[in-house]
């Protein structure tokens, strides 16, 4: 992943990242395609513009496939139609079904029904743009994006949390989607003009210098790229009172102010744990748990 311009996009990659991981373990999903078609991505993800215009190989069915009754034969679709199409399909349950073997592999998966052709090499993906990843595509893949905000509803994800994650979610949505601009695109506009720029593809000294600082401006919060990054706005980066107070490591000789310390924030956790019991109490007694 590439580093991007402001602390609030590379928070918004990394957290994307990381949710997408946890999506897979707790959803029980398969990301899978052949190697060669990774290679294939990473070449097109090289083309101009390719997040906004480009296709790349992705996973069609990252859930086992349901078994169903079109009235002319057996039909398979993806588990995840039924929430597109607004029913419920009604699943196996149970312990037994969801354990999983040494391998991480759940009884659900190994006992999903066979589709002709699903599990074969050249039908297991399909190309698809950058939005469609994210977003989805017709009732079979539902997205990313859609993946993670299932998954903090799932884990009963904190307000305060969701608030800021949305924030990052919805940012990676306009760039998949072309609303807004990546780096490279605004960088490349930035170029072509400059009153330096000849459109004979030679970057002088001035350009890059200029390039540059403009990078340092918008990373540092003190120039706004509604093309780059919407209506975010950032405070001022500084490095007043970075550095105030320094990591000592002088030896403490005096006991008294060690020990006095600890019991200052002994006592606080001894309140909180307190404050907590008498809360638990309070729920047991009333029948409320």
């Amino acid at each position: 992943m590439e580093m991007q311009l402001t602390d609030f996009e590379n928070a918004a990659f990394t957290a994307f990242v990381v949710l997408t991981t946890r999506v897979i373990i707790a959803f029980d999903l398969n990301l899978y395609i052949p190697l060669s078609r990774v290679d294939a991505n990473m070449q097109r993800a090289h083309s101009r513009n390719a997040a906004a215009n480009g296709k790349f190989f992705f996973r069609r069915h990252m859930a086992p496939l349901e078994e169903g009754d079109d009235g002319f034969g057996v039909r398979y679709t993806s588990m995840f139609s039924a929430a597109s199409n607004g029913g419920m399909r009604r699943t196996q349950s149970g312990s037994q079904f969801n354990e999983v073997d040494t391998d991480g592999i759940s009884e659900r998966r190994k006992n999903a029904p066979f589709h002709m052709g699903a599990n074969e090499e050249e039908n297991s993906y399909e190309e698809m743009t950058m939005a469609e990843i994210m977003t989805g595509k017709g009732d079979y893949f539902p997205g990313l994006i859609p993946l993670i905000r299932a998954y903090l509803d799932y884990i009963k994800c904190d307000t305060f949390t969701l608030a800021r994650v949305n924030q990052y979610m919805d940012l990676i949505e306009k760039r998949a989607s072309g609303v807004l601009v990546t780096p490279a695109t605004w960088m490349r506009k930035f170029v072509r003009e400059h009153p330096g720029y000849k459109n004979d593809s030679v970057i002088t000294e001035a350009i890059a210098y200029d390039l540059m600082v403009a990078c340092k401006e918008i990373g540092e919060g003190t120039r706004h790229v509604p093309e780059l990054l919407g209506d975010l706005t950032f405070d001022q980066i500084t490095t007043e009172g970075a550095y105030d107070v320094k990591l000592d490591s002088k030896l403490v000789h005096d006991n008294c102010q060690l020990l006095d310390l600890l019991k200052r924030y002994s006592g606080r956790i001894s309140s909180e744990r307190s404050t907590n019991e008498k809360s638990f109490r309070r729920q047991s007694s009333s029948g409320a748990w």
